[in-house]
């Protein structure tokens, strides 16, 4: 377990510090962030365990930036999908989140039933439903110690003036631009609190956006680029702690009369604590009702990267034996929907398989001519958001394929062509996600030149698994699709 001692000292000297100026004693106000969690209920326990210690020294609140969900399957299917999450949120006793894309994946029955089923405060200032039937409060305001902190939520919007994702997801919802929202909010409850927090799941390129305007907010506890962030921008401080809980953000806020009188940030290792067994028997449990995901299918030799994972998704559906003998020349897979940044050596269970494509996304198999291949590569890497902002997944080699190709970018940082050897007026047999013809393929060549295949990525990836017969795959853990200079 991690040693407290130096914390609890410094809190002393904090206590007597403050008692010397304000003849009046501390409160220490530990606020826990938490972002990407991406369903890792393996870590879950030893957060339990993290926050029960800061409660021994102070004030606490355990607080998220979104996307809780998505990225492992006995949270992610099952009967009740995303429940088992909110369980165990629960037992770990969270007190305030905002939203993340990925909790609409499911759509809005499941995201209303996660909310009715929260014993904590679920804000994001920027979404209604269109019916009415799921309420978000914008913001939620916590006293500690007579300070007022308050919590304002927010989720991206992209080009599409929605989160990023498939379009139908939030065919029920309505969303307001996320940096004039939070502005706004956190200008309105500025003069009731002492201290604003701003629970973004922008991404910390956009939550820069809006620390450049200056707002009345203390406090960006981001999310959703998975970066690992913490600094102070014109006197804000913005922090961001990766993904899948390896570290989370605490907040020490020392509290003098009512007032926050000095702040730090610090990233804390998970792995520093111990498991809290309480919360390891919830996750056995949740574990337990879904036991076939723990069959296993196949062997790794060695690790797969993030690289080799996505080549080893583009490999299961070329490999895979279509009906009416489709065979694909070329295969695309975003990089966005390999959800597994690792394979380790060993075993490959089902659960495995279906945590890298958790969305369950469907092949789509036609026909595309070189040309349009080139124009919807280089429509995505140039592709903008909102007020002309990068997409979180634009200006970078987002479609794997089985085809080697680069990218020719210029001195604006923009892609002016695709060099492969792909004959531009040639058609070429195709196989994609669906993800990828609904988003980036233009609808009327869908509609023309592509079919469902009937059969989803998962079964593609345990077909190919399958057909090693228990000898071990070696990964390709080599990127084929590279970036190059104009000049070059």
């Amino acid at each position: 377990m991690r040693k407290l001692f130096i914390v609890f000292t410094l809190a002393l000297l904090f206590a007597t510090a403050c008692n010397e100026q304000r003849a009046s004693e501390s409160t220490h106000l530990y606020i826990v962030a938490t972002n990407d969690i991406h369903a890792n209920i393996y870590a879950l326990p030893q957060l339990k365990t993290l926050v029960d210690e800061y409660d021994k020294l102070g004030e606490v609140l355990l607080v998220d930036a979104g996307d809780r969900v998505s990225g492992n399957a006995f949270i992610d299917d099952g009967d009740s999908p995303y429940i088992p999450m909110i369980e165990l949120m629960n037992a770990i006793g969270y007190d305030v989140v905002t939203l993340g894309n990925h909790e609409f994946d499911k759509g809005a029955a499941t995201l209303g039933e996660m909310v009715v089923m929260a014993d904590f405060d679920t804000v994001c200032a920027n979404v209604v439903s269109r019916d009415g039937s799921i309420e978000f409060e914008e913001y939620v305001v916590k006293e500690v110690a007579g300070a007022k902190i308050g919590f304002v939520g927010v989720v991206d919007t992209d080009e599409q003036g929605h989160p990023l994702g498939d379009d139908a997801v939030y065919a029920d919802f309505i969303f307001t631009n996320d940096v004039d929202t939070a502005y706004a909010v956190c200008d309105k409850i500025a003069d009731e609190c002492d201290y604003v927090v701003l629970l973004s799941h922008m991404g910390d390129n956009i939550d820069e956006s809006f620390i450049a305007r200056s707002p009345r907010c203390h406090w960006v506890a981001g999310g959703h680029t998975h970066e690992v962030r913490n600094d102070v921008i014109r006197g804000v401080q913005l922090t961001q702690s990766g993904k899948s809980m390896a570290r989370v953000m605490v907040a020490d806020l020392e509290i003098c009369d009512g007032e926050v009188v000095s702040t730090s940030f610090s990233h804390v290792a998970v792995d520093d604590y111990v498991a809290n067994a309480d919360i390891v028997d919830v996750v056995a449990d949740i574990k337990s009702r879904n036991p076939e995901l723990n069959t296993v299918e196949g062997y790794a030799e060695a690790q797969f990267t993030h690289n080799g994972v996505a080549n080893f998704t583009v490999e299961a559906l070329r490999c895979y034996p279509y009906a009416d003998k489709f065979v694909p020349d070329v295969v695309f897979y975003h990089f966005g929907g390999v959800r597994l940044s690792a394979i380790l050596p060993g075993e490959i269970t089902r659960g495995d398989i279906y945590n890298n494509d958790p969305f369950n996304s469907v092949i789509m198999i036609g026909t595309l001519t070189g040309g349009q291949m080139r124009e919807f590569i280089m429509r995505k890497y140039n592709s903008v958001g909102e007020g002309g902002r990068k997409d979180k997944e634009s200006h970078y080699p987002y479609f794997r394929s089985n085809v080697p190709y680069e990218i020719v970018v210029n001195t604006s940082g923009d892609a002016d062509d695709v060099r492969f050897e792909l004959e531009d007026d040639k058609m070429y047999s195709v196989a994609v996600c669906d993800y990828i013809t609904k988003k980036y393929i233009d609808a009327d060549v869908v509609a023309a030149q592509f079919k469902p295949a009937g059969v989803s990525v998962r079964e593609a990836m345990l077909k190919y698994v399958r057909s090693f017969n228990g000898a071990p795959l070696n990964p390709d853990n080599v990127l084929h699709q590279r970036e190059v200079r104009a000049e070059n």
